[in-house]
Parts: C-alpha cells; sequence; structure tokens
C-alpha cells in the first residue's frame, strides 16, 4: 500500500510538531506501508532536527493555501505517485486529491469558535477578517473522504457548521510524543526561597492563545506574592514577542517574562522540565498537546475554565 503524508500546508504552531511526530513514527514502523511525504520547509526543518532524512519526500516553500502554483505542483506529486490514499495531517489541504483522502481537522474558528474566542480580537475589522477566514476554510474542509479530528467538541462542530456527517468523522485524541514516553523523566522538584518559579507557555503567536495578558499577570502576582520571583517563559519568534516583552517593561515585570524562541521537538522535553508550572490560557482550543505533555513531564497545568479545557483534563488540571 502506498500513502502520501501531506504536511505541505503547515508553518508554524502544534501543527509542525504533530506532523513531524506523526511522521517520525512512520519511518520507525513502516506497517508495512510505503510512505510518502509532502513537507512544507517548516516541517522538513523539524525532521532534519530530530535526526530524520526522507528520501521519499518533497518539500514546498509556500504553503498551497498561498499559492495556486503550489497546488497544482501538489496534484502533480499525487499523480506521479499514484498513491492508494492520501493522509493531511490537518486541513485544510487547499485541493482535491484523486484519491481517497482521510483529512484532519484542528481549525478551532471552523469548528467550535465562541463569542469569547472573537472578543479577543483587536477590532471589528479583525473579527470579521477571521469569520470570513473561517468560512472559508470551512468551504475546503468538506474536500475529503473521510475526516480525523482529536477531541468529541470539534466532531460534533466540523458536522454542524460543515455539514459532515457524523459518521464520516473520527476522533483520534492527542498523544505526546515519543521523546515523552521513552525518556526517564525526573520528579518535579518545587523551587525553594529566592528560586524562581517558571511557568511555560508552549504556543505560536494565535489570538486565541491571549499572550498579551501573561504582563498583567505577572504584574498582578508580583503584587499578590512580592515575595516569590514567577518567571513567564513564552516560546515566539522575536517579532511577536516583541510587543509582549514592551508590555512587561511598561507594566514593571520585564524580567518576569522570559521568552526563550520557538522550540524544537527534540528540544521540548528539556523545557517542559527546566519548568515547574505549564500554562494554557487560550480561550479557543481543541486539544492542545500542552496538556498531555505537561502530564507526561509531570508538571502540573494551569488553564482557561472553559469547556474544552474540562474535557481535556478532567480534574488534573487547576482553572
Amino acid at each position: 500500500m502506498r500513502v502520501l503524508v501531506n504536511a505541505s500546508n503547515l508553518t508554524k504552531g502544534g501543527g509542525v510538531q504533530v506532523a513531524a511526530s506523526f511522521i517520525s513514527e512512520t519511518l520507525a514502523d513502516r506497517q508495512g506501508i510505503e510512505w510518502h511525504y509532502a513537507l512544507s520547509a517548516p516541517v522538513s526543518r523539524e525532521l532534519a532536527g530530530l535526526g530524520f532524512e526522507l528520501p521519499n519526500a518533497q518539500e514546498f516553500a509556500v504553503s498551497p493555501a498561498r499559492d495556486r502554483s503550489v497546488r497544482r505542483a501538489l496534484l502533480d506529486y499525487e499523480a506521479e505517485l499514484k498513491p492508494d490514499a492520501v493522509f493531511s495531517v490537518f486541513g485544510p489541504a487547499y485541493v482535491r486529491f484523486a484519491s481517497p483522502h482521510l483529512l484532519g481537522v484542528a481549525v478551532g474558528w471552523v469548528t467550535h469558535s465562541t463569542r469569547l474566542a472573537y472578543a479577543q480580537l483587536p477590532s471589528i475589522g479583525a473579527r470579521l477578517k477571521a469569520l470570513v477566514s473561517a468560512i472559508y476554510k470551512g468551504w475546503w474542509l468538506r474536500f475529503a473522504d473521510q475526516w480525523v479530528v482529536e477531541a468529541e467538541n470539534a466532531r460534533c462542530g466540523l458536522s454542524s457548521r460543515v455539514r459532515i456527517p457524523l459518521s464520516k468523522i473520527g476522533v483520534v485524541p492527542n498523544t505526546p510524543s515519543s521523546e515523552f514516553t521513552t525518556r526517564d523523566l525526573p520528579a518535579a522538584k518545587w523551587p525553594g526561597p529566592g528560586q524562581p518559579v517558571r511557568l511555560l507557555y508552549v504556543s505560536a503567536y494565535y489570538p486565541h492563545k491571549c499572550l498579551e495578558f501573561i504582563p498583567h499577570v505577572a504584574a498582578a502576582l508580583s503584587k499578590r506574592a512580592p515575595d516569590r520571583d514567577f518567571q513567564f517563559v513564552i516560546t515566539l519568534p522575536e517579532t511577536d514577542a516583541a510587543g509582549i516583552l514592551a508590555e512587561a517593561g511598561r507594566l514593571g515585570v520585564a524580567g518576569s517574562v522570559v521568552n526563550i524562541g520557538p522550540v524544537a521537538q527534540n528540544d521540548l522535553v528539556d523545557r517542559y522540565l527546566e519548568s515547574e508550572i505549564c500554562l494554557l490560557q487560550s480561550v479557543l482550543d481543541t486539544f492542545s498537546a500542552t496538556y498531555v505533555e505537561s502530564m507526561a513531564a509531570g508538571r502540573p497545568v494551569v488553564t482557561s475554565d472553559l469547556d474544552y479545557a474540562h474535557a481535556v483534563s478532567g480534574d488534573s488540571a487547576v482553572y
């Protein structure tokens, strides 16, 4: 059986890490399948950082979401391979594959967005843009043969909002990568007096992640617990972090917000182990890997008091 794994449209955030993790598992255990890969440049870099070489792969420098010529090239690649099936790790794929197509969906703005999520956007124009984008992505999500999501709320939303039969949508929960499950991870130790309490927020820069709130939380904590040094660790490119760091300086907590930049998959476990608490204050998620990675690393989770977070974490988080 020949399968084409499509990750050509994934350029940042958890999608890149999930794709790299999935592909690394296919390389470790091929299950009798002849795997081929359509990769974005960020996914290729992530795999290279993990030490993998992919002879059966084609890299696409630009996402098919942004370039029609890339869409044609992706379809040409499929026509050349003639796969028995295509699996797009996360959609939309922005092409209509001729082969049977399994499409992963983790687009919360399409499947289960809320007024609260839209309220985090900075202007009416930004909200209209997000709405139009969700409609456009929802239209493209229709073009597959079967779909897979990470949680039941996404399954129900995909069915009701995009009009896809529930019988065609499967649920596969998220999971930590093998980096978390094959290492002997030390137990967490709470820092002593004078040592910083580090709160790790692993995230790309998305409006619904509410990263701009962090300097204000840091300022409030410094007043409530002046004898404790709380340090918020974020993982953003410098350009995305600049405004957050500037706000921290304006509020007098510049030393309490630290940006370490994007974290590669093979460094992720160590970043968790260097922290005492994992933070996820998003207002729109499906099943962030942060939850299961935090638990695998033995770090407590502080997260938003919202339905999606309770569905994933139950009584294993502080809300």
